[in-house]
């Protein structure tokens, strides 16, 4: 384990009973709610000095959706363990500059907004959505607000994320998940191809996460993961790669333990400056949580 308390910055939690999620309905492991409790013995032995929450894909439609009341109900639980020090809620940024009164909402009654995620892999047809006009104009409205974007997709719509940088350049942006490398298929090329033109653009940084889920969940080992890691660290540096556990969507195959040993052990050669950098301080600095040290 890090011999310091790190920074998860992609925490789920969800309420079966308060808000509707209907991805998760029937589901064998996320039909059932998860509060920051639950969190809290997930951990085990990793000392988590903050989390920063993640939009957990309630229904939403053209119509509206439950964007403010998602950020009421992580505020709620924030009551019960205020190291919950980031949201980052969902907002329909496909209205363009019809979405800024919902961002100012959202900037002026929750300070612990800290930008904003649309998981854009789930969408109809994901690359009209992120390259139409409207939504781009929506995410160019973010730096406004002091809000940064999440990138959800997985590596068969890598090409949607090249495009779409490159329209985005005065945004700072962070891609989750690695991008969903297709480490079960073995295509460790293309996701270095995918990350070194990726990599070119300065404002991009990339959550290292979730890559045990990418793989077969039930079978995978440290050999499957560690080249997904050094191209990671090999494109973005430490300087631009966070960590987060992605709990409880990580327990499709492994425990938020397991996941920090497995990368305890593929850090093992960096400095304790640069280990630091990853599980804590580029967290601290990306999502402005004011954390001192």
């Amino acid at each position: 384990m890090p011999a310091f308390p790190i920074i998860d910055t992609h925490l789920h939690i969800w309420d079966h009973g308060r808000l509707k999620y209907s991805a998760f309905e029937g589901h064998p492991i996320f039909g059932k709610s998860f509060h920051v409790e639950d969190y809290q013995k997930a951990c085990g032995d990793v000392a988590v000095e903050a989390m920063v929450f993640l939009e957990c894909y309630c229904d939403f439609t053209p119509e509206g959706g439950q964007y403010i009341e998602e950020i009421e109900f992580v505020e709620d639980e924030a009551k019960r363990d205020p190291r919950i020090l980031g949201i980052v809620p969902m907002a329909p940024l496909e209205k363009g500059r019809a979405v800024e009164p919902m961002l100012d909402e959202m900037t002026g009654r929750f300070p612990r907004v800290k930008g904003i995620r649309r998981i854009v892999e789930f969408d109809d047809d994901p690359r009209a959505l992120t390259l139409s006009d409207a939504f781009v104009d929506g995410v160019k409205l973010l730096p406004k607000y002091g809000l940064h974007f999440e990138i959800n997709v997985n590596h068969t719509q890598m090409d949607i994320v090249r495009e779409f940088v490159r329209r985005v350049p005065g945004v700072t942006l962070i891609l989750d998940h690695c991008g969903k490398p297709g480490i079960a298929e073995g295509a460790i090329d293309q996701y270095r191809a995918d990350l070194a033109d990726l990599a070119q653009f300065p404002n991009l940084w990339i959550k290292l996460s979730d890559l045990p889920v990418e793989a077969d969940h039930a079978n995978w080992t440290e050999a499957d993961l560690r080249p997904f890691v050094d191209a990671t660290l090999d494109a973005f540096g430490p300087a631009r790669t966070i960590f987060a556990a992605d709990w409880p969507i990580c327990l499709q195959a492994t425990t938020i333990p397991e996941w920090v040993d497995v990368l305890d052990r593929a850090l093992a050669a960096l400095s304790e400056t640069e280990r630091r950098a990853i599980y804590r301080d580029n967290a601290n600095r990306f999502y402005r949580l004011g954390l001192q040290g």
